[in-house]
């Protein structure tokens, strides 16, 4: 004969399910000040507490505790139930925190409501900490480097500057900082290149992964489906000229466009001499540039001018491929910050 839980063990599986799931709530809200306190629902031992204090506890849960989950899981997830957000508390309690890609986590959860997600494109990371719940995308960390990378430099610029009108002797005082300024400004225009190549590199590959796999794509050429499908060996070139046309299904820019020009011949080649950099001046091997003079050649206007051309074919493209639609949050930061005006985007 099985032995069946006792009303006391009942009601303390009730109440350590209730206050998991409500750390879980709280995490998510960013509300936990640290893992002691979210551990907390763990450290108590119900079965030895009286019984008067196990009912008062699952009256507390059925008059408020539930109610607050539900409308909780309800305004961010459809499905989500108290049991499930008491499942997640364990993962959370292995790893100190969840991260997982969105499709796993509504797999093993619940789906996540689109408005939750801000417009944030499906291969996004789901990410839970003493951050709160929060979205991540490569695009989005690649765009805040941009932001980082182009303050860095205006902030050196703006500290170098303060030595223009100085005494050699004054400049020879101060060369340990003005050279370390110097640093900084180089480092920061060198920084954003790449950024920026990643960051285009980045949203390409992300429309066309969302593309495939929320989008009825029966009708594409064998050619098409493979370019989108091997992103790895697709070039930036082909993806620049070929994704936004196989995506909306009207072609953007044709082979020669200038607004394309600019970034294969600037952007690509800069951001090619410091991920490729070669100690010999040897135009023929690279396509036709000496990579060791453009690599010295990186300066705040060469990062002003790669950070322009980026964000605006960005824009440009999702405004191709998602006509209707607001810009991603990320993408409207970073115009903000770049003082990309309105009539420009």
């Amino acid at each position: 004969m099985t032995n069946q839980p006792s009303g006391r063990d009942r009601e303390a599986s009730i109440i350590r399910q209730a206050n998991r799931a409500a750390a879980v709530r709280r995490l998510m809200l960013g509300e936990m000040r640290d893992w002691i306190e979210f551990l907390g629902p763990d450290q108590i031992d119900l079965t030895s507490l009286p019984r008067r204090r196990l009912k008062s506890g699952k009256a507390d849960i059925k008059g408020r505790l539930s109610g607050e989950l539900k409308k909780f899981c309800e305004a961010n997830f459809r499905g989500m139930t108290q049991q499930r957000l008491s499942e997640m508390y364990e993962d959370i309690k292995a790893f100190r925190g969840i991260e997982m890609p969105l499709s796993e986590f509504e797999r093993r959860f619940a789906p996540v409501r689109r408005e939750v997600l801000r417009g944030n494109p499906v291969h996004l990371t789901v990410s839970v900490s003493l951050w709160g719940l929060q979205f991540r995308i490569p695009e989005e960390e690649l765009a805040k480097d941009i932001m980082e990378a182009n303050e860095l430099g205006a902030h050196a610029q703006e500290q170098l500057e303060h030595f223009e009108s100085g005494s050699h002797a004054e400049l020879l005082r101060n060369r340990g900082t003005i050279g370390s300024l110097f640093r900084q400004k180089l480092f920061a225009a060198r920084s954003a290149v790449i950024a920026c190549f990643n960051l285009m590199e980045a949203y390409l590959n992300g429309i066309s992964w969302e593309y495939l796999r929320t989008a009825n794509t029966s009708l594409l050429s064998n050619r098409s489906r493979k370019l989108l499908e091997d992103s790895a060996s697709a070039s930036i070139r082909e993806k620049l000229q070929k994704y936004p046309e196989i995506i909306a299904g009207t072609a953007l820019w044709s082979t020669d466009d200038p607004e394309v020009a600019p970034f294969l011949e600037l952007v690509k080649p800069f951001r090619d001499s410091l991920v490729h950099p070669s100690p010999f001046a040897a135009p023929e091997k690279f396509g036709g540039y000496d990579k060791l003079r453009l690599l010295y050649r990186i300066d705040k206007d060469t990062a002003d001018l790669a950070i322009s051309i980026t964000t605006k074919l960005v824009v440009k493209i999702n405004k191709h491929i998602k006509p209707k639609a607001a810009l991603p949050p990320w993408l409207e930061e970073l115009c903000a910050k770049i003082g990309m005006e309105d009539e420009q985007i």
